[in-house]
């Protein structure tokens, strides 16, 4: 990741030599803003780590997190034909409660995702108005726009709707197994008697 192009919460760039006081402006929880087309024409990335806890929408309906960090970087890409993009990367380690056994466990997300940056909300619909599942993800870019907020969407779309451990420590073996105790079903006793 190239230090030498990141950019502070005024979308101006900064060196190297920075460096810590941004990493200290979001531990503090601040913005970290970046104009998304300077970003993408010029090829540059933005990165960093913030305290999961910083992530207020994330982490409302979640337990308690602890002192995880969220590594993240964001990277502007321009393709052939003038179309401008981000690519985002996020490596986060969000604590869940498993809806089986009701205890929470660690569940590591990591996002690679390229989002296509368009200039109006008229153009965020794809033409036609039909979906193509290979096309990229559109956003609204913008000259101050928030880097933190977009890593917060990408980790809570990446979340699963009914978290669960793959087995349950805390379960018995029987009950673990989604309620497969090894008895017979009701409803195949009632088809056994229809038969008959």
């Amino acid at each position: 990741m190239n230090q030498g192009d990141e950019r502070n919460t005024d979308g101006k760039l900064r060196g190297a030599e920075h460096q810590a006081g941004r990493q200290a402006e979001q531990q503090a929880g601040r913005q970290v803003c970046v104009d998304t087309y300077a970003l993408a024409s010029h090829g540059r990335e933005v990165s960093g780590r913030a305290g999961i806890a910083r992530f207020e929408r994330l982490v409302a309906d979640l337990p308690a997190q602890g002192e995880s960090d969220v590594a993240w970087s964001v990277r502007g890409e321009t393709d052939a034909h003038g179309q401008r993009f981000l690519r985002v990367e996020v490596d986060a380690k969000p604590v869940l409660l498993c809806q089986r056994c009701m205890q929470p466990f660690v569940f590591p997300v990591r996002v690679d995702n390229r989002l296509q940056l368009v200039a109006s909300e008229a153009d965020l619909d794809p033409e036609g108005g039909l979906d193509d599942d290979d096309a990229p993800e559109r956003i609204l870019g913008s000259q101050r726009f928030d880097v933190l907020g977009l890593v917060e969407d990408e980790i809570i779309l990446a979340l699963p709707y009914v978290p669960k451990h793959d087995v349950c420590p805390s379960l018995p073996a029987a009950l673990d197994a989604d309620g497969d105790t090894g008895r017979p079903s009701p409803f195949s006793v009632l088809s056994q008697l229809k038969k008959n």
